[in-house]
């Protein structure tokens, strides 16, 4: 093979070395790979590099390989790693083995695509991790791409074993009772991390349950939320449609289900932020109809919830025509399977903000950032930016001047954080996230001031003006991108230091909190709907699509 065809090959990923054993005992690695033997190359280590968002966070150590066999075609190697040496950040690590050609170093991917190794991670009694002094932890897992990579991060719920019992136990309970669980034809409707009932899902269901939706599409629907969330009062009078998360009859039915209905992703349906699971595999194989949490425009997701990638859906909810076209442009979908609704929790959505002086501020979180220390979030941007508009004593003057105050709002990603911030004014309230329903906030408030947060669209769906405070900008498109341009395309002016955020925030008071002329023209083009039929749209869209697939299944059993 030429030296070009064997570089090329690498760097896509046709030529890969296959990971044999990732075993840690007490506080050491134990790495195995079997590679491929190559003539005329070398191979000179093994890389261990951070998934870095951003490239000035980007990170790597190189180990030894120690041959431990070679034969004709392959060459086995060995890496011992002392964990406790590390300086890890959260989350992911990937390995990768360095090949010498013709003088020049290539990364070649490590993986293991067998069911039964990615299995065997996940099994009952292979703990194979090592806990840190500080309460985090780390292990190897297989991720969706079957590398077998290392996961550093703080010990959470559902890294107990009790899970892995329950899911044996409802595998079992899901085996003896197929027949009765197919006939159900069971749809399970859920939000962020299964942890919520606050927004496009839970107004979804509350819809379906108020207008008889399980007769209209001949299914049972439930809503899965944890026992411990504090919106499962609002769920009270549907609580024989509603079920614990991830308790053995969940698993049970999670198995057993024909459609997932959600504003997130299917990985949203299963515990978050654990070693693994046998059943996961089986459960994102499941058809899902994508609410979505925010329009579609600001941050470019297409990597993950387009067409073939980890977060594909069968129905892709939109809010207009403008928000169609981008999904149509750059996910794979198909036109019928991007219908215009609008979204579910808007039709409840509507101005309670008479007589009220309040202001939300609400920045959205940023995915370099995730699952920081407190020690390391205290010394990031983010929060040096936001500490410095809440300590500063213009704004403070400000907020007095015109008699307001600010509810300050930390996106879910960052709600452990809410207590590293604080300011001396007594007009700043902290809201900690799930405290609180975030639509009644925005319904009551006069206007909003955010980064990039998808809520920025349903403060200007109710016609509230919208400050951008993006003191962060170039780092965010470089790390997520926009479908928009954001000099341009956006709803309201935008800051980019703290002084320039003060100056927007007191014209739109001294204009009572009113959209310009420009700004209602863009109302008019960024949404197609503004009634309290969005969900009605949505079931519609269902059972058109449900149709198609039943009339297939008809046609493929006549087939047979």
């Amino acid at each position: 093979m030429e030296v070009n065809e064997l570089i090329e090959q690498i760097s896509e990923k046709k030529i890969v070395g296959k990971v044999i054993k990732a075993k840690v005992k007490k506080n050491l690695l134990y790495y195995r790979i079997r590679v491929p033997k190559i003539a005329d190359t070398t191979y000179n280590g093994l890389k261990l590099s951070y998934s870095a968002k951003r490239e000035q966070d980007e990170e790597h150590y190189v180990f030894d390989l120690i041959k431990v066999k070679e034969k004709k075609e392959q060459i086995i190697f060995e890496s011992v790693i002392d964990l406790e040496s590390l300086k890890l950040k959260p989350l992911i690590w990937f390995f990768f083995a360095i090949l010498q050609i013709d003088g020049k170093e290539y990364e070649m991917e490590l993986v293991n695509r067998d069911y039964t190794n990615y299995a065997k991670y996940c099994s009952l009694f292979f703990q194979n991790s090592y806990e840190y002094e500080d309460g985090m932890f780390v292990y190897p897992f297989v991720n969706s791409a079957r590398n077998i990579a290392l996961q550093y991060r703080k010990r959470g719920d559902y890294d107990d074993i009790r899970i892995k019992l329950k899911e044996r136990l409802a595998v079992a309970r899901y085996l003896l009772t197929f027949p009765v669980l197919k006939h159900k034809n069971i749809f399970l409707v859920f939000e962020k991390y299964s942890e919520m009932a606050q927004d496009n899902g839970y107004y979804f269901f509350r819809y379906c349950m108020e207008h008889n939706m399980e007769k209209a599409m001949e299914c049972k629907i439930y809503y899965v939320i944890t026992k411990d969330s504090p919106d499962r009062e609002k769920l009270a009078p549907y609580m024989n449609n509603v079920i614990d998360f991830m308790s053995i009859r969940y698993i049970t039915y999670a198995l057993a289900a024909k459609l997932l209905v959600s504003t997130d992703a299917k990985a949203h349906s299963y515990a978050w932020r654990r070693k693994g699971s046998v059943l996961f595999p089986f459960i994102k194989r499941k058809k899902l109809v994508f609410l979505q949490h925010g329009v579609t425009a600001m941050k470019q997701v297409d990597f993950f919830y387009g067409k073939g990638k980890r977060g594909e859906c069968d129905l892709f909810i939109t809010t207009s025509d403008f928000e169609k076209k981008i999904v149509e442009d750059n996910f794979g979908y198909q036109p019928d399977q991007i219908p215009v609704t609008g979204f579910a929790r808007w039709d409840v959505l509507e101005d309670q903000s008479e007589g009220s002086r309040d202001i939300l501020v609400m920045p959205t979180w940023r995915s370099w950032l995730e699952e920081y220390t407190e020690a390391a979030f205290r010394e990031s941007d983010y929060y040096k930016q936001y500490m410095t508009l809440l300590k500063n004593p213009k704004f403070h003057q400000m907020l007095e001047k015109h008699d307001v105050t600010v509810k300050f709002y930390l996106h879910p990603k960052f709600k452990d954080y809410i207590g590293e911030f604080a300011s001396d004014s007594d007009r700043i309230e902290f809201i900690a996230f799930g405290t609180k329903p975030l639509n009644e906030i925005m319904m009551k408030c006069r206007m909003l001031v955010t980064d990039y947060s998808s809520v920025s669209w349903d403060m200007f769906y109710q016609k509230k003006p919208v400050v951008f405070y993006q003191f962060d900008l170039n780092d965010y498109l470089a790390v997520h991108g926009s479908y928009i341009d954001m000099k341009k395309d956006l709803f309201g002016p935008t800051a980019d230091t703290v002084e320039e955020l003060i100056c927007h925030m007191e014209d739109c008071i001294k204009n009572e909190f009113s959209l310009t002329n420009e700004q209602e023209a863009l109302h008019m083009e960024y949404f197609k709907y503004v009634d309290d039929r969005n969900s009605e749209r949505i079931c519609k869209a269902i059972e058109e699509q449900l149709m198609k697939g039943r009339k297939k299944e008809t046609e493929d059993e006549h087939a047979q």
